[in-house]
């Protein structure tokens, strides 16, 4: 069914992910490094209408990798931690010793109307290593959430 004519589109003003410290990535466990927050303390996002919509992610991730680099990374957006709803693997060139490298994303939901059932949620970007841990670096990373109306 579409959407009728003249319906009021507002989501969520886009908001800003980002991390308040360094954030420590434990080998072979999700870890959330960036989450829309301010001062440390988690602000979860509320839609002011109810409809489907698509999530859309873009960001940087600045990551220091260890003496050993990891032999796998991988960046996921999720709403509840340790559940990925789209994950981005690292191109494994990318992981060289003692390096800090800057990953681009572009991650995004499949419509869905379930961010609009009146709860408010906080939408993550976590980071899985593989065999060693890694280190989100909180200047630098960032990530902008947006919500785009999806079909009815």
């Amino acid at each position: 069914m579409p959407i009728p004519w003249g319906t009021d589109l507002t989501t969520i003003a886009p908001a800003i992910l980002n991390a308040n410290a360094d954030v420590v990535c434990g080998a072979g466990a999700w870890t959330t490094a960036l989450l829309s927050q301010s001062a440390g303390t988690p602000v979860p996002l509320k839609m002011v209408n109810r409809f489907d919509v698509y999530a859309y992610i873009a960001g940087v991730l600045a990551i220091t990798l260890g003496a050993t680099a990891p032999t796998a990374l991988m960046i996921a957006y999720a709403l509840v931690s340790g559940t990925p709803i789209l994950a981005y693997t690292v191109p494994v060139g990318l992981l060289v010793n003692s390096a800090v490298i800057l990953v681009p994303f572009f991650l995004s939901g499949a419509s869905s109307s379930a961010l609009s059932g009146g709860v408010a949620f906080n939408p993550l970007i976590q980071v899985d290593p593989t065999a060693q841990d890694v280190t989100v670096t909180a200047v630098g990373s960032q990530a902008l959430f947006q919500l785009f109306p999806g079909l009815e």
